[in-house]
């Protein structure tokens, strides 16, 4: 498939699923490319996540800097403040990557929290086509180190 390489754009394929054959270091000038754009990046390691998958989206909030996290509340994602924030980006930024590493160990163990997660991104998604605003939702679906690399920031970014 075409892993990361549609993030620079405004598409209706913005929910991608990215196994580790699907990372080079071809990567490394593109996601450089969308920083210098302006881009807000989220990056989650999921495998921090895996006893409570309902904080993902409260941690991508919190790292795309919107204003409402945390959108968890006891056990369950609170999605309407999520799309709020999320909808609110589309008419502030020039686009949002938001990549969840290590997704695999969350979804065969809670499928319905990242399910749900997917839905309410989807149901919003339509704010950003309309506006031409790339928004992006990731699952890095078998780990790759290069992913938290140029993702998370780490690689001086």
């Amino acid at each position: 498939m075409r892993g990361y390489w549609d993030i620079d754009r405004s598409t209706s394929h913005c929910v991608t699923f990215v196994e580790a054959s699907e990372v080079d270091n071809e990567l490394i000038e593109f996601v450089a490319a969308i920083r210098r754009r302006g881009f807000r990046i989220a990056y989650v390691d999921c495998s921090k996540f895996k006893d409570r998958p309902w904080e993902i989206g409260s941690e991508l909030g919190y790292q795309l800097k919107t204003d409402h996290p945390p959108y968890h509340e006891a056990h369950e994602l609170n999605v309407v403040r999520w799309l709020d924030d999320l909808i609110w980006l589309a008419h502030s930024t020039p686009g949002v990557v938001m990549v969840l590493d290590n997704a695999h160990l969350v979804f065969g163990e809670h499928r319905r929290h990242m399910t749900q997660l997917l839905e309410a991104f989807l149901v919003q998604v339509h704010h950003w086509l309309e506006r031409k605003v790339p928004c992006h939702l990731c699952f890095q679906m078998s780990p790759h180190p290069l992913v938290k690399e140029l993702f998370s920031g780490q690689d001086g970014a």
